[in-house]
């Protein structure tokens, strides 16, 4: 049995959903036990964090750890390519999604709720569209982002590209991908196990969103 511990609103809860459904395994979801940030998760997962995940009594935090795990326990639906240098730019993409990508889109929450602070969104969508532009030249989609087949370098993207949008979106300012991410995006506009996986995190989203304005 697959467990998949986590919220709905939790971008990296729902990068891991993506690779489940793409991979076709029968999961349950649930929230952390105690909640999420409470002693009793943290005695589980000491980081706090999500998602976690445990499978026939496994148990395991980190997204990247998790969809790496999923990789070799269920190696008869692969997420990676099995020549090493093309696994090796799957891991590249991931990471430069983690370490790059996802960071700038996360830093424009505080102007959602703190509008004294929306000063700072030129100078962060800048430092967005960079990345952006970066990832661009370094991942070609044809039309996913490491090749003609879906991978763990989609999966991260797949939620935090939208969600970025959505950010913008709120925060009054227009936004377009890179040309050449286009093919990507209609990609994963068609997939129904990534449209799936989204459904849950776009409602706590808009239900933060819709939050987030009653506080201004």
């Amino acid at each position: 049995m697959i467990t998949l511990y986590g919220q709905p609103l939790s971008s990296y809860t729902a990068k891991v959903r993506v690779a489940l459904l793409w991979r076709g395994l029968t999961f349950q979801e649930c929230e952390p036990p105690g909640g999420y940030q409470s002693a009793a998760w943290r005695e589980k997962v000491p980081m706090g964090t999500l998602p976690a995940l445990e499978h026939d009594g496994f148990f395991l935090a980190e997204s990247e750890a998790i969809l790496e795990y999923l990789e070799d326990a269920f190696a008869d639906r692969p997420l990676m390519p099995e020549q090493a240098q093309a696994r090796a730019r799957v891991r590249s993409l991931a990471r430069l999604h983690d370490l790059h990508v996802e960071p700038r889109v996360r830093a424009l929450f505080p102007l959602i709720r703190q509008p004294q602070q929306r000063a700072r969104l030129p100078e962060l969508l800048a430092a967005l569209d960079d990345k952006m532009q970066r990832l661009s030249e370094a991942a070609h989609p044809q039309p996913y982002m490491a090749g003609t087949l879906p991978s763990l370098a989609d999966c991260g993207f797949a939620v935090t590209l939208p969600l970025a949008h959505r950010l913008l979106e709120e925060l009054g300012q227009a936004w377009r991908l890179p040309t050449a991410l286009s093919p990507w995006a209609e990609a994963m506009a068609q997939d129904a196990a990534v449209q799936a996986a989204l459904s849950p995190w776009r409602q706590a989203t808009e239900a933060w969103l819709k939050a987030a304005r009653s506080h201004r």
